[in-house]
């Protein structure tokens, strides 16, 4: 069949059309699924956004939380001596023992340590006996016994600090002067620690070879954090 010029300027025009029908929705559907992708990592990144924005409304409160327990912890930490030489340990306690007239023939020490800290806990009125029931008007003794008592130790693994043993040789004239120190260690508002007197008659030596042992615990300084 022989077409006519019109037949063929029509046939031309309809894929023409088609033509450009075809590569226009293929730009179309392209373009689509590129703005749906681009819709979703929008909306990813809003949602980012509004964690970091969270994150960041919370930030003054987690500074004031760190504030707060780093201030507990210091305070907690002034009971304890700081990291200290020998020769401050022999000046922190020397004094103690010139001005209640004890006289100091050695010292030692013993190489510090990193030693585990034990909860300990006094056990009270563990002895029960008619007259103490009938003077436990308030029932303070019964609640003692039953455990129910105002302070409760806490269940945890032991802690470390370090420790230095020092060892003081010392002679004085009378004894009472050593119950002095004792004392004096024992009102001590720092961690110093009194673990053993011992005194021996050196029957007229001129050595002395009564002893004080003492333990300094130590804490190094804890240091503000940095934002």
């Amino acid at each position: 069949m022989k077409m006519s010029y019109r037949d063929k300027v029509i046939l031309t025009v309809l894929v023409f059309l088609i033509t450009v029908l075809v590569g226009g929705m293929t730009v179309i559907k392209s373009s689509v699924q590129k703005l749906q992708s681009t819709t979703v990592t929008y909306k990813q990144k809003k949602q980012e956004e509004a964690a970091v924005q969270a994150k960041l409304a919370t930030k003054q409160d987690l500074e004031s939380q760190i504030d707060a327990a780093y201030k507990e912890c210091k305070k907690i930490g002034e009971f304890f001596l700081p990291e200290m030489k020998t020769y401050q340990m022999d000046q922190y306690v020397s004094h103690i023992f010139t001005e209640n007239e004890v006289e100091i023939s050695a010292v030692s020490f013993e190489e510090t340590s990193a030693e585990d800290v034990e909860y300990y806990a006094y056990e009270l009125f563990n002895v029960e006996y008619p007259l103490g029931t009938a003077a436990d008007l308030n029932k303070a003794r019964l609640h003692a016994m039953q455990g129910n008592t105002e302070y409760a130790v806490a269940v945890s693994d032991p802690e470390q600090l370090v420790v230095t043993k020092m060892t003081v040789n010392v002679k004085a004239t009378d004894f009472e002067k050593y119950i002095a120190i004792c004392d004096v260690i024992a009102d001590d508002s720092k961690s110093i620690v009194l673990r053993n007197l011992s005194k021996e008659d050196n029957g007229g030596e001129e050595d002395s070879k009564d002893k004080f042992v003492i333990y300094f615990y130590q804490l190094s300084d804890i240091q503000k954090p940095k934002y």
